[in-house]
């Protein structure tokens, strides 16, 4: 008794914030009329559906399903390859679950911002200021900071003038002027 199951592409690829899918065909293996659930396995499954959500199958006959996954516009999903997982699973007969195998290439976003802290300052010598770069992209971001005075009348020491910034998170440098 059981299932065999067959993902139609066992690769695919998703831009956070817009969906993808794949389908994967079942076919009743054994002897019984049974009922198949599925479950997605993996990082992926916070954000996958399966549809429909259980076929009863006929003994030998063949039906198909569609995973979707949405990936969230978030920091939290990372850019590049997940591996996921579908499991079959047989109603009459839970030891004969299949799981197939696949991965999912999820996109790259870039959104950041960066900050002067103080936006302002006064001060006849120098001033100290903090420069905020915050990454809420989904991939590492790097920067390279840099500092002009329109009318040449300042001079500016950053330090670091550069930052690797991970997804998620801020970077920060100091500006003396």
């Amino acid at each position: 008794m059981g299932a065999s199951a067959r993902l139609e592409n066992e690769a695919l690829s998703v831009e956070p914030g817009a969906a993808a899918s794949v389908r994967i065909k079942i076919q009743n293996t054994g002897t019984v009329v049974d009922e198949f659930s599925f479950q997605v396995l993996g990082n992926a499954a916070a954000w996958a559906s399966v549809a429909p959500e259980a076929i009863p199958l006929f003994p030998g006959q063949e039906e198909i399903a569609t995973v979707t996954f949405r990936p969230p516009r978030s920091p939290e999903v990372a850019a590049g390859p997940i591996h996921f997982g579908v499991r079959v699973v047989s109603r009459e007969d839970p030891q004969g679950s299949v799981v197939e195998e696949g991965v999912l290439t999820v996109g790259s976003f870039a959104d950041s911002s960066a900050e002067l802290v103080p936006k302002n300052s006064r001060g006849s010598r120098s001033a100290v200021h903090e420069v905020a770069v915050d990454n809420r992209g989904n991939g590492q971001m790097q920067v390279a900071l840099s500092a002009a005075d329109q009318d040449k009348q300042l001079n500016f020491s950053i330090n670091p003038s550069a930052l690797v910034v991970p997804p998620g998170t801020a970077g920060f440098a100091r500006l003396k002027v």
